[in-house]
């Protein structure tokens, strides 16, 4: 047994269980959701078409984690922003509390001239929100 031990390979078998054991940890959390920081289907049924974007943070940050900038990554992602004309159209990803997703579509338009308006929600849909 002494002898194995002393075996380079011994030592990269194990940190490669190791490693593998984390990563499939890690995974299977993701999908379990993010816990309180995250949205739920109650939050989810709250957000109506017009509201603001502020509107919805405060919605679904109702316990104030996302000031941590760690949580906030693991809770809220842009997937895509576009421009036509004036309009902006932005497109959030918001992880669910106990696994699934929301993703939100925001827009705001600032032909008048106005960069000052949040932008508001046109379009919602949930998927496997638990």
């Amino acid at each position: 047994m002494k002898k194995i031990i002393k075996k380079w390979w011994f030592w990269l078998i194990i940190i490669s269980i190791i490693f593998s054991i984390t990563i499939l940890i890690l995974i299977l959390n993701k999908n379990n959701g993010v816990g309180t920081a995250g949205i739920s289907v109650d939050e989810f049924n709250k957000i109506q078409i017009g509201m603001s974007q502020f509107e919805v943070d405060g919605i679904v940050d109702k316990l104030n984690e996302w000031n941590n900038d760690e949580i906030y990554e693991k809770c809220c992602e842009e997937i895509s922003k576009s421009q036509q004309e004036h309009v902006y159209t932005y497109v959030y990803k918001y992880y669910g509390e106990k696994g699934g997703f929301a993703i939100i579509t925001y827009a705001v338009d600032y032909s008048d001239g106005t960069f000052f308006e949040m932008p508001e929600v046109v379009k919602k849909e949930k998927v496997n929100l638990k």
